[in-house]
């Protein structure tokens, strides 16, 4: 069983490096090839991460994973990872491996303020490999960890980053040896063959299926280093029609049209356009309301609460077409996502950021055409627009990659709906955050003292009660279903998980509040708040539960990172809740 362990063939790696560092060869810096085209190549179909994607998918999975960033030193993802098995002597002493944790680079004696390091640095002292050979013994390899079902204890985020570490440095080496290219298609359910061929069969890789696959790659390489781009593009479309034969029945019309379809999200980035555009919605409905002498502008029928000036009309008439156009984006990358992944795109972090903005957007148009109230594009288009910008900002933590279901997953046709539905109470919770923001923000610049500000203030509650109601309407019945899943799963309808546990406390939370509302118990100003508040609580269920406690049946999900970030933001909520408070508590005194 050991002789299976990644961390054995992590060691063989370690030892290469070091055999290629003693030869003491000066090699040039590897640069990217000006002008040529990677895109026939990036749409080469390859088997990677339990399904067939595009090249470009790959390599920009790839680049992301060993270096932290989705494109790096101005290299196209496909070009990079091209090089990286072409010219591996030239990427040795190049600095490109992330190390994020700095007591990882102390324990591996390394310098503390790079980020990056090349494979030579890595491997300059000599017990990282014995490390990994004690890692690989006590935790049986990280095979062993690869999909877990349960988890009692929060793993050590240093021993965490160090796994990290060795996946990307494992992968890496894979790719230099051309055992990561799985480019030859084999009959289902086998997994494709790769480039290369390690061990003591290695001589006999011209004997195995798919020769004329390696014979156009090896054309193809030996032609992007000779640096012939017109042979370079020959031996890629040699490539694509031996790939395309070996396939046989498999490649039909359908695989060509999904293959397209994630070269067309790759190089559309939807979410993006939709993020800027929400961006730029946002300051006109701002500036369209501050210029209100209101602070409230009705755009289609429905009475002003005071005359809006042309300027403020016209950001307004400006702002709600550009804002449908924005969620059309976004709704156009989240059916794509759907289509490629065959799957609700809802099954991690990423994908369940991108679904809770939609709804931020999807309730507010409810509530607007029920009050066509400006100010709920403007809080709505704020919040889509961070949301996004938070997912696409910071891809290490949050993997915007697509992955198949883990088994878990694929055995309900209930888990879907459960974690749409408790996904789509989170963003009608937000889009009370941000209303209850406002409101308090009314507070704190006196709008309290006068009846045309109570009227807004009154309006402004309506609001957050109505997207409250969505939104425990939502989390009771995404807890429910959640409850029939585990029953077919588990075989228990609940078992006090972590994950479940804080969905009932949100729930709990959010039920207080809204009844203390409907019974008068709770005033406009503490329902504000308190909406502000109980956001916390969707914190935690949400991230917390995954990024922070890290434990439980829920595993499928767990990641690290950000929590310094979400601490200043839930911190920062409370500061702000308390401070107007006090202020509003002294303006009464006086």
């Amino acid at each position: 069983m050991k002789s299976n362990s990644p961390f054995l063939g992590f060691m063989r790696a370690a030892f290469f490096s070091v055999a290629l560092i003693s030869t003491n060869i000066a090699l040039a810096a590897p640069t990217p090839k000006a002008g040529w085209s990677f895109k026939e190549m990036g749409a080469l179909p390859i088997q990677a991460g339990g399904r067939i994607k595009p090249f470009d998918s790959y390599a920009r999975d790839l680049v992301l994973q060993i270096t932290g960033r989705r494109t790096f030193e101005g290299w196209d993802p496909v070009e990079l990872v091209l090089s990286w098995l072409a010219d591996p002597k030239g990427w040795e002493d190049q600095r490109f491996i992330l190390i994020g944790r700095k007591d990882v680079k102390r324990q591996l004696r390394l310098n503390e303020d790079q980020s990056r390091f090349s494979p030579q640095e890595l491997f300059l002292e000599s017990f990282m490999a014995d490390y990994a050979a004690s890692m690989g013994s006590a935790q049986g390899g990280l095979s062993a960890q690869a999909t877990p079902i349960a988890r009692t204890s929060k793993p050590d985020a240093r021993d965490q980053e160090l796994k990290h570490l060795f996946e990307r440095v494992s992968v890496y080496r894979a790719i230099v040896s051309g055992e990561a290219w799985m480019v030859i298609p084999t009959p289902p359910p086998a997994p494709w063959l790769t480039l290369g061929m390690s061990g003591p069969d290695a001589s006999k890789v011209n004997e195995l299926p798919g020769k004329p696959v390696r014979d156009s790659f090896m054309h193809l390489f030996a032609a992007y280093l000779k640096g012939s781009e017109t042979e370079f593009q020959t031996g890629i479309r040699e490539a694509n029609s031996a790939i395309t034969a070996e396939m046989k029945g498999e490649w039909n019309p359908s695989s060509e049209r999904k293959i397209s379809a994630e070269l067309l999200y790759n190089r559309l980035h939807p979410y993006q356009i939709a993020w800027v555009l929400y961006l730029i919605c946002a300051l006109l409905w701002t500036a369209s309301i501050w210029l209100s002498a209101s602070g409230v502008t009705a755009i289609h029928g429905g009475a002003d609460l005071s005359p809006a000036t042309k300027t403020s009309k016209r950001c307004g008439q400006a702002a709600l077409p550009l804002t449908f156009i924005a969620l059309g984006f976004q709704v156009f990358g989240i059916l794509l996502r759907c289509y490629i992944a065959g799957r609700p795109p809802v099954t991690n972090m990423y994908e369940s950021i991108v679904w809770v903005s939609f709804g931020t957007m999807l309730f507010s148009i409810i509530l607007w055409f029920i009050q066509r109230n400006s100010i709920l594009f403007a809080i709505s288009t704020t919040l889509s627009a961070i949301v996004l910008i938070v997912s696409d900002a910071a891809p290490a933590m949050i993997d915007p990659s697509i992955h198949p279901l883990v088994p878990v997953l694929r055995s309900n046709y209930w888990l879907m709906i459960h974690v749409m539905t408790i996904t789509l109470s989170y963003a009608a919770f937000a889009l009370t955050l941000g209303i209850g923001n406002v409101t308090l923000w009314f507070y704190l610049n006196g709008e309290d003292q006068n009846q045309a500000g109570m009227k807004k203030i009154a309006m402004l509650n309506l609001l957050t009660y109505r997207a409250m109601q969505f939104g425990v309407v939502l989390l009771a019945a995404g807890t429910i279903l959640g409850g029939i899943w585990a029953d077919y799963s588990w075989g228990r309808f609940w078992g006090w998980d972590p994950k479940e546990v804080w969905a009932l406390i949100a729930l709990m939370g959010y039920l207080i509040v809204i009844h203390a509302r409907f019974t008068g118990w709770m005033r406009p100003f503490g329902f504000a708040a308190w909406s502000v508040i109980a956001f916390t609580l969707v914190v935690m269920a949400w991230y917390g539960v995954n990024f922070v406690l890290g434990v439980g049946l829920h595993s499928y999900g767990f990641s690290t990172g950000g929590q310094s970030t979400v601490a200043v933001f839930v911190l920062g909520q409370m500061a702000y809740v308390i401070g107007i408070a006090i202020a509003r508590k002294r303006r009464t005194l006086k």
